[in-house]
């Protein structure tokens, strides 16, 4: 049985379910999840979960993204990208006359800090129970309330197209920022703040959940790993995902008590340094086996389990 995390590398043209499905026919494991969905026409980093690692899936969700994307002034469409419907548009003359690379740069400098964002009809965001994507195919629009994400920071802006007499303008950027930060609506808004229509035309996932480009694996290159017996190597163990907590051991004889969830007392641990309440753990074996985080109660003076790995 297979254990750990894969960091795939999702080219174009797959859903992140896709993803998944390849990868359970592959391993012939059953439990897998992925920690964020990237649209089809999307590519970069997407972590795999497999095994008792997916119950790492909601932690890995609630981290920070980095993306590197490209946005279109001159077209606006449905879906906030280039695949979907013109909604709007603008000669790129036009564009070139209203803008100038320096607005433009200062423009998307200022969406840095906390932001509010109106979820796209076509993403995976549900109201009342029903997808917004869901409703969107069928013509329709749900009221929906905007909700406030954090851009933490643009590195690597860039600005093309004024050279060009006939080619449109183009920034491209790098962003860091919170968990649900839409970056097909960052682009919109962009250039709504610049009165001219825009959309995002690509986009790269380029860190999450701790993992980047450097470690991430393309699906083929996954089932050559595979086939070599050699995929094992690219798993990444779950308590490499909660560092943050620092690590106690677990006595021999309270192993037992371990594997079963139950309350532990501190005599029960290898002299731990310091412990405060509320303080969460990793909890090994004195084989260094990876069991589970525990969570101290001053109150109680226990240790009791949060979250099971095994």
């Amino acid at each position: 049985m297979m254990n750990g995390v894969l960091n795939i590398y999702k080219e174009p043209g797959m859903t992140s379910f896709q993803v998944v499905y390849q990868i359970r026919k592959l391993t012939g494991e059953d439990k897998i999840g992925h920690t964020g969905t990237l649209d089809p026409d999307a590519k970069g980093v997407l972590p795999i979960c497999i095994g008792k690692a997916t119950k790492l899936v909601d932690l890995l969700m609630d981290t920070d993204k980095q993306y590197r994307a490209s946005l279109l002034f001159g077209r606006k469409t449905d879906t906030q990208d280039i695949s979907g419907k013109t909604l709007e548009e603008m000669d790129p003359e036009e564009v070139k006359q209203k803008l100038s690379p320096e607005r433009i740069i200062q423009t998307i400098g200022g969406f840095v800090g906390e932001i509010e964002q109106m979820p796209p009809m076509y993403s995976a965001v549900k109201v009342n129970g029903v997808k917004l994507v869901d409703a969107a195919r069928k013509g329709k629009t749900i009221e929906r309330k905007a909700r406030k994400v954090s851009i933490y920071g643009f590195d690597q802006i860039a600005v093309t197209g004024f050279d060009d007499p006939d080619g449109p303008v183009k920034a491209f950027f790098t962003v860091n920022c919170s968990k649900g930060t839409y970056i097909r609506t960052l682009c919109e808004d962009i250039g709504a703040r610049l009165s001219v229509p825009a959309c995002m035309e690509s986009l790269e996932r380029t860190r999450t959940s701790g993992l980047d480009l450097s470690t991430a694996i393309t699906l083929e290159e996954a089932k050559q790993y595979m086939e070599m017996d050699a995929l094992w190597e690219h798993l990444i163990s779950v308590d490499s995902f909660l560092q943050k907590y620092k690590a106690i051991f677990v006595k021999e004889e309270a192993v037992k008590k371990l594997i079963y969830g139950n309350w532990l007392q501190p005599e029960e641990f290898l002299p731990i340094d310091s412990y405060e309440n509320d303080e969460k753990f990793r909890v090994y074996d004195t084989e260094k086996n990876f069991y589970a985080v525990y969570r101290f109660s001053k109150k109680d003076n226990y240790f009791k389990c949060e979250k099971m790995f095994v």
